[in-house]
């Protein structure tokens, strides 16, 4: 009586599995029939990444040096499974969708080989996995090489184009048996940016005297700006956007003399500073801003500029 109740139960199994850094998560759900033998079987997977996958691109061109990873999958279950992957993006989709996502299996480094890729992007919500990844036996494991660039494509791939936007994608491998048992495993996510400049801090102002013809503005170059590299600074005028002079420099310390006639007509101007890196063509954020104030005295003939 019980070997026929065993015979006929029509059962749903779940099976949690924790292994390694990725966790495992196995299901079995049937509606037939099922062997005594069942509850025998194990399907548990592991997926954990590695290498320099976590990046900022900082490039000059539009195309981006590789960065290269792997992805380590294994079988830790009982029974072979087929596997797929899938990948879910966060961030900026336009960034996702210019870089080249690249899979292999063999040697991994940072020269891709010629033949035998999977070639994508980081958009892909299913990159297929490469031959040698897609089975596994009982126990088995393969590393997956990962490489990933900014494609020059077309212009808007430059470093400043696509300067301050992050993606960061969540990689996870399926194994299944059938269509009976399933097991998933995600690797840790991966994020990556691209290049731009920090913002320059406060920018201070002096002068002579009351009767100035010349200001002095005065700032600190952005800390993160490449060394020896020659920065290009724009003095701004907030209200108009309207650009008062410029002043390159690959010091740490920086300054401009500011004359009255620089500014286009008499009053209080609220000025900041924008730099751009010559090298990859990266922009910061305006500056926080300074008052400068233009008069015009003895009618005409002169004119003072001064500290607000």
């Amino acid at each position: 009586m019980i070997r026929r109740r065993l015979g006929v139960i029509a059962a749903a199994v779940t099976l949690a599995v924790l292994g390694g850094s990725g966790a495992a998560i196995a299901s079995w759900h049937a509606t037939a029939a099922a062997p005594a033998t069942a509850s025998s079987t194990t399907v548990a997977s592991t997926f954990a990444r590695a290498g320099g996958l976590d990046t900022t691109y900082r490039y000059t061109g539009t195309s981006s040096p590789v960065v290269t990873g792997t992805l380590a999958l294994a079988n830790t279950g009982t029974t072979p499974l087929s596997y797929t992957l899938a990948n879910a993006t966060t961030g900026s989709t336009v960034l996702a969708q210019k870089v080249a996502l690249t899979l292999w299996t063999g040697t991994c480094g940072a020269t891709i080989p010629a033949t035998g890729t999977v070639a994508t992007t980081l958009t892909d919500p299913a990159p297929t996995l490469p031959a040698a990844a897609r089975t596994l036996a009982p126990g088995a494991k393969v590393t997956v090489c990962v490489a990933t660039r900014i494609a020059g494509s077309d212009t808007s791939t430059t470093n400043a184009a696509l300067q301050g936007q992050a993606v960061t994608a969540a990689l996870s491998a399926t194994g299944t048996v059938g269509t009976a048992w399933t097991t998933t495993a995600a690797a840790t996510p991966l994020t990556q940016s691209v290049y731009r400049m920090a913002a320059i801090g406060t920018v201070g102002c002096s002068s002579s005297g009351f009767f100035s013809s010349r200001v002095t503005l005065r700032w600190q170059a952005p800390a993160d700006r490449p060394v020896g590299g020659r920065v290009d600074y724009r003095i701004v005028d907030t209200a108009t956007g309207g650009v008062v002079t410029t002043v390159a420099s690959d010091a740490s310390s920086v300054s401009v003399e500011l004359a009255a006639r620089s500014l286009p007509t008499e009053g209080t101007f609220a000025l900041a500073v924008e730099a751009t890196e010559a090298a990859t063509g990266t922009t910061t954020p305006l500056s926080g801003t300074v008052s400068v104030t233009r008069d015009l005295r003895i009618f005409d003939l002169f004119r003072w500029v001064s500290c607000s």
